[in-house]
């Protein structure tokens, strides 16, 4: 998979998809990916547990978690697209 491709792809998924992929590389085998790469991908998915459970009741709210959670998505895709082309 080209990293073209998989940046493509990850933009279509999900913040919950995102944020199980970004588990996933946290938790991949040390042999498949490297050691800083899973240790971000550990800190982000910490990151997407406190920003999936922001309180969504006011319009301020629900903007400070939207801003939380595009920044997270951009993040998050740079890590799954670096991480499919260390594989």
């Amino acid at each position: 998979m080209t990293s073209e491709d998989s940046n493509a792809n990850s933009w279509s998924l999900t913040s919950m998809q995102l944020a199980a992929r970004i588990r996933q590389i946290a938790q991949a085998d040390p042999a498949t990916i490297n050691k800083a790469t899973r240790a971000e991908a550990s800190l982000l998915a910490e990151e997407w547990d406190d920003a999936l459970n922001l309180p969504k009741e006011t319009f301020e709210a629900q903007e400070v978690r939207r801003s939380r959670l595009s920044a997270l998505q951009r993040r998050s895709i740079e890590i799954l697209v670096h991480a499919a082309g260390s594989q």
